[in-house]
């Protein structure tokens, strides 16, 4: 629990927020600390040692009134034990990770250290990460959870003749010009620099050195405000061999850690430009709900497509081409796009984030690893719902209609395939083929109404944000009902008897609830339901008043929340568990409130 920090926003692991220092003094993490300021007390932080006070003093509220931290010590201290015995009874602002430095020759020594470290301490309190930051690691540090930093590296490697960049060090003598304009750098020519006496220069460069992970840690701050840190990180760790390892092994080993923390839904595009990009956890999640909260109608037809450029795919200049052809059949056809990163795409889910929030770099060439995670994903939907249909026509040409083909192959199925070798999927002879092979699989005309199609997009949607059944609940007609959904696609409204229940919110990809819709799936929210206090919320809800919240609750994620006095509908700041581990910060931010009467 942390008296003097916390925490504002997330992205992922890595967070903005407010460390409290002595009078009205407020830092942002990230922070880098300097190393200058410590040793001056500039920083206001005071060290207790406990040679000097009695153990139980650490405990007692009134000898703190800055921010305070504890020291994590390695498992080979002799003092670990009387340590680690004592942190979960401090209420402490941060956690230093006294032997981070020891760490940077192994990079799956370094992940599993510092995640342990993560995991171990409260979140809503900060982790130090001393000695070893630089421009080069600072944002996959802040991307594992690191708070604070330190310029020590910064200022030793000065000292040691060592000029950093953003892409790493090099030796001053082995450059012609300085490649930074901060002040140090503009001031002076590279030969000046040289010219300077040992101390001088060492000085020189030790400020270089600070101000460049300065300058690096006001980057990733406006990464994590923006929502965008991994594409960042995805491009900083290309400069080393031992950093690319470790956010490959994190992908691997790690995933558990980062789908607690992950956003369910941002409102930003995700770029998947490397591969790396395969294994981020909002494309893993999409293609598991898919298979295990997607429930495909029964129909004749299922037609493969590919993607396109412009999101969501029913707005594009393609797809509005195949559904001018297949139009008069809809009604018999399930539609199913196929798309790397996110693999397959019901046509109903469109709209939901990723799978309208994303782009990649097209050039026509597939790497091995990208065309197997968009199989595997072709394979595993076949595999679960080829029954639900008569007939698969594949309307793909290369690379998709070569994983189709494959695909179909493995599992021995028949496939109709409406493009020949090497045409374009969106000439006039390839969409003249496609119309007339539907027209004979599917015989008498039938096209899909429109309530129809939006019931089938609000159901998948209710079903992929918080599981089967949900859907159903929502949309279903009982008696005396007037069901009504009104808008322009994707601006979906639901209303029973001129009561709205829910709305399609396109900016985040998500299904907005109201409280009459909220009460209407009760039931089908009891996994994204947060118990509250005796209290009825204005505004926000924060994590001391939460009770109690479902496991699979993540940031921005539509929650129900319920208390004695109050239940109501809102959009998740924190995770399920962080709610209930926290005691500080923003937990739920409310849309809308019924107050419950006293029996």
């Amino acid at each position: 629990m942390s008296k003097f920090y916390e925490v504002r926003k997330r992205d992922g692991a890595a967070r903005l927020g407010i460390l409290s220092l002595r009078g009205e003094k407020k830092q942002q993490t990230p922070l880098l600390f300097r190393v200058d300021s410590l040793s001056r007390g500039e920083e206001e932080i005071k060290v207790i040692h406990t040679e000097d006070t009695q153990f139980n003093d650490l405990f007692r509220d009134e000898l703190w009134d800055v921010p305070r931290g504890t020291v994590l010590l390695p498992d080979v201290h002799p003092l670990v034990t009387k340590v680690n015995e004592a942190i979960p009874l401090l209420f402490v602002d941060f956690y230093v990770l006294s032997y981070a430095s020891a760490l940077l020759t192994s990079p799956r020594e370094f992940v599993r250290r510092i995640i342990d470290a993560r995991n171990a301490i409260p979140p809503d309190v900060a982790l130090w990460v001393p000695s070893i930051a630089t421009a080069e690691n600072a944002a996959l540090l802040v991307y594992m959870g690191v708070d604070v930093i330190d310029d020590m590296n910064a200022v030793i490697t000065g000292y040691q003749g060592i000029y950093q960049t953003e892409e790493g060090d090099a030796r001053l003598s082995a450059l012609e010009d300085l490649p930074c304009n901060c002040s140090v750098c503009s001031s002076l020519r590279i030969a000046e620099l040289r010219g300077k006496n040992s101390t001088e220069k060492a000085l020189l460069l030790a400020e270089h050195n600070t101000l460049l992970l300065e300058k690096e840690v006001k980057k990733v701050k406006e990464r994590i405000r923006a929502g965008n840190l991994r594409e960042y990180v995805e491009l900083k760790v290309r400069t080393s061999p031992f950093l690319t390892a470790v956010l490959r092994i994190l992908d691997i080993d790690e995933e558990d850690f980062y789908e607690k923390r992950t956003p369910v839904a941002r409102n930003n595009c995700m770029m998947a430009n490397t591969m790396e990009s395969l294994k981020r956890i909002e494309v893993k999640r999409f293609a598991t709900r898919v298979l295990e909260r997607y429930d495909p109608p029964v129909r004749k037809i299922l037609l493969l497509l590919p993607c396109s450029a412009r999101k969501p795919y029913s707005l594009s200049p393609s797809h509005t081409k195949f559904i001018e052809v297949i139009d008069r059949y809809r009604g018999h056809i399930h539609e199913l796009i196929m798309t790397s990163p996110l693999g397959v795409v019901p046509r109903e889910l469109e709209v939901m984030y990723p799978a309208a929030f994303y782009d990649i770099p097209v050039t026509g060439y597939w790497d091995a690893e990208e065309r197997a995670w968009v199989s595997s994903c072709l394979h595993a939907y076949l595999e679960r719902n080829v029954r639900k249909y008569e007939q698969i026509v594949a309307h793909l040409s290369g690379m998709y209609k070569e994983i189709c083909s494959d695909v179909a192959g493995d599992l021995g199925i028949e496939v109709v395939y409406t493009c020949e070798e090497d045409e374009e999927v969106t000439s006039k002879e390839a969409l003249n083929r496609l119309k007339e092979r539907i027209a004979v699989l599917c015989g008498d005309e039938e096209r899909m109404p429109g309530f129809e199609k939006k019931t089938s997009l609000l159901k998948a949607m209710a079903d992929y944000q918080f599981g089967i059944g949900a859907g159903s609940e929502l949309v279903s007609r009982k008696e005396g009902e007037r069901i009504k959904i009104t808008g322009q696609f994707p601006l979906y409204k639901l209303s029973v008897n001129r009561d709205v229940l829910a709305r399609v919110v396109p900016e985040y990809g998500l299904l907005a609830l109201t409280v009459k819709g909220a009460r209407r799936i009760q039931h089908s929210l009891a996994s994204y339901t947060v118990h509250i206090g005796d209290f009825l919320p204005k505004g926000s809800i924060l994590a001391p008043g939460v009770v109690n919240a479902g496991e699979h609750i993540r940031v921005n994620d539509e929650v129900m929340f319920s208390g004695s006095k109050a239940f109501g509908v809102g959009r998740a700041r924190m995770g399920g568990w962080e709610m209930v581990e926290s005691r500080k910060g923003i937990a739920v931010d409310v849309r809308e409130v019924a107050e419950i009467e006293p029996d």
